[in-house]
C-alpha cells in the first residue's frame, strides 16, 4: 500500500525531496546523543512520540532504498545536499500494473432468489490471497454460510454477474459448485 503512494505521488510531482515529508530529524538525533550519554531516562509523551516518528521515517527511507535497488525510483543529490527522488520508467509501468493488479470486482450481487441449495468448495493459490478473500466477501454477500475456510453452503441463486465477476478473476478452475436436489435427498445406509 504504502509503495503504491509512493509511486503515484513520484508520478505526479518531477522530482520531491524527503525534507518536503520529514522536518524534524534533528530532534530525534539530539534525543539519541542524550540517551547515549545519559542513560535511559523517563521519556515524555514529545519523545516516545519524536521516537515514533523516527522509526516510522527509518522505515520510510528503507522503502524508497528497496525501491532504488529495484530501479522504480532514481535519486540524486542536489546543491544544497538535500536528496531528490524521481519515478524512473520502469517505476511508473510498475505502478500501473499494480493499480491494474488490485481492481477487484464489485461485491454488490443484487439477485438474491433462492433455489436449490449449492455446495461450493474451492482451493486457490496463496499467491491469489486477495483474490480468495475476495471470494469469501461475495459468498457472505450471497447469504452464503461457511461449512470450512473453503467450503460454502447456500440458498441464493448465483447471479451472472458473480460468474463474470470469477471469470474475470480467472478463478474458474479453482472453484466447483455442486447443486443438492431436493426431491432426490437422501442418507446413505452403509451395511456391514
Amino acid at each position: 500500500m504504502l509503495t503504491e503512494i509512493i509511486l503515484e505521488t513520484l508520478k505526479d510531482l518531477k522530482w520531491i525531496t524527503t525534507d518536503v515529508i520529514f522536518t524534524d530529524y534533528f530532534t530525534s538525533y539530539k534525543n539519541l546523543r542524550r540517551f547515549l550519554y545519559y542513560g535511559r531516562p523517563r521519556r515524555s509523551k514529545e519523545e516516545i512520540k519524536a521516537d515514533w516518528q523516527r522509526r516510522e521515517r527509518q522505515k520510510f527511507y528503507n522503502l524508497l532504498y528497496q525501491l532504488q535497488k529495484q530501479g522504480f525510483v532514481g535519486k540524486k543529490k542536489g546543491d544544497d545536499k538535500k536528496t531528490f527522488w524521481k519515478l524512473t520508467s520502469k517505476g511508473l509501468r510498475y505502478s500501473k500494473n499494480l493499480k491494474n493488479r488490485n481492481l477487484l470486482p464489485s461485491l454488490k450481487f443484487y439477485e438474491k432468489k433462492k433455489d436449490y441449495q449449492k455446495v461450493i468448495v474451492f482451493d486457490i493459490p496463496e499467491n491469489q490471497k486477495q483474490k480468495r478473500n475476495w471470494l469469501r466477501d461475495a459468498l457472505i454477500n450471497l447469504n452464503f454460510s461457511m461449512l470450512q475456510k473453503s467450503v460454502w453452503i447456500g440458498e441464493t441463486k448465483l447471479p451472472e454477474d458473480f460468474f463474470h465477476s470469477l471469470k474475470e478473476l480467472n478463478l474458474l478452475p479453482y472453484i466447483h459448485i455442486f447443486g443438492i436436489d431436493k426431491e432426490k435427498q437422501g442418507t446413505f445406509n452403509l451395511k456391514p
